[in-house]
């Protein structure tokens, strides 16, 4: 990868700091710490870089990840009124941890006018449209690949870029995906990058601590009415559970409340594969779902119209209630089991 992403760092750097306008960087839709602190700290470089920049979203940043302390100048949240004008700002739009406008929601439509995509991801997609693309399909985290590309643009400019809070963006994003360093693809180069990042001022355990354990009353409150209704199939290696809007009014849980819960039902020790079916209150039904070795959650997740990783993955139902679609989701997966 390395020397890939150096051939990768010359090639954009003139691009990015010659463009005459915005360049606006693209995280997908429900950002999460991945997405969030990848675009942001990339934002923050540009602007050591001498560039405008901002990230573009389609909503305000969720309560769970405030922590982050991101700047509102470096936001801008597009809405249908003022997409235009957005777009007419632009320069370049800069994607990242996605590779299609398709996912980010009301941002959509500008990053798809734009005339010049760049794309950083570590999402093997089909649909990259981009002369300026680096996707490693391998990389447990798209921060850790922004960190890479960071550090080789410093060694080119023999200039000092990452600070701590460019440095805590990317370790938010590199703990989040891989689950406190747990998850099956964190390898070496993952742990290699974290110690440079933590060499910048990262904070390792008050990210943990904000990513991975604070909560409030009505996400325990919403957690102990899912775990409740949890059922479990074709001799307990399929775990579901449904969280339905009452669910989340009864407990008033805040937006975020229900991560967490699928892997709860993921660590059963029968368990291969967990789903957790979720109302959004926009008639849409929300599906996460996490596995063990022997169930590949990204294949199964594209059977449904979905995707993702190979042990987490997520798909969308539409016009179907939440009981019926459950039940579809248990006969597949018990399908897809015979299958292995």
């Amino acid at each position: 990868m390395a020397e890939a992403m150096c051939d990768y760092a010359a090639k954009v750097l003139p691009l990015l700091r010659q463009a005459e306008g915005e360049i606006q960087i693209f995280p997908h839709a429900k950002v999460d710490g991945d997405c969030l602190g990848t675009a942001c700290a990339l934002a923050m470089t540009l602007r050591k870089l001498g560039c405008t920049s901002k990230v573009i979203l389609e909503c305000e940043i969720p309560q769970r990840l405030a922590f982050m302390g991101i700047p509102e100048d470096v936001l801008t949240i597009v809405t249908s009124e003022n997409a235009n004008e957005v777009l007419a700002s632009q320069a370049v739009a800069f994607a990242v941890d996605c590779s299609e406008g398709s996912r980010m929601g009301a941002a959509e439509p500008v990053f798809e006018g734009a005339s010049c995509k760049v794309i950083v991801d570590h999402h093997v997609s089909a649909e990259v449209k981009s002369d300026y693309a680096y996707i490693d399909g391998t990389s447990i985290s798209c921060a850790e690949l922004m960190a890479a590309l960071i550090f080789e643009w410093e060694n080119m400019l023999h200039e000092k870029l990452m600070d701590q809070f460019i440095a805590d963006c990317l370790m938010v994003g590199i703990q989040s995906d891989s689950g406190k360093f747990s998850y099956e693809n964190t390898k070496p180069n993952t742990f290699r990058i974290a110690a440079s990042l933590m060499e910048r001022g990262a904070n390792v355990t008050d990210n943990a601590y904000h990513l991975f354990d604070e909560t409030c009353e009505g996400k325990v409150r919403l957690h102990g009415l899912a775990l409740s209704g949890m059922q479990l199939f074709a001799d307990g290696r399929i775990a579901i559970t449904k969280i339905t809007k009452a669910m989340i009014d009864e407990t008033s849980a805040p937006e975020g409340a229900a991560d967490g819960i699928v892997n709860t039902l993921r660590d059963i020790d029968t368990v291969m594969a967990a789903f957790v079916v979720r109302e959004n209150g926009q008639g849409e039904l929300r599906v996460n779902c996490r596995t063990k070795v022997g169930f590949d959650a990204a294949d199964f997740a594209k059977k449904m119209g979905g995707g993702g990783h190979h042990r987490a993955a997520g798909f969308t139902g539409r016009n179907i209630d939440i009981d019926t679609f459950a039940d579809q989701i248990v006969k597949e997966a018990k399908a897809y089991l015979e299958q292995a």
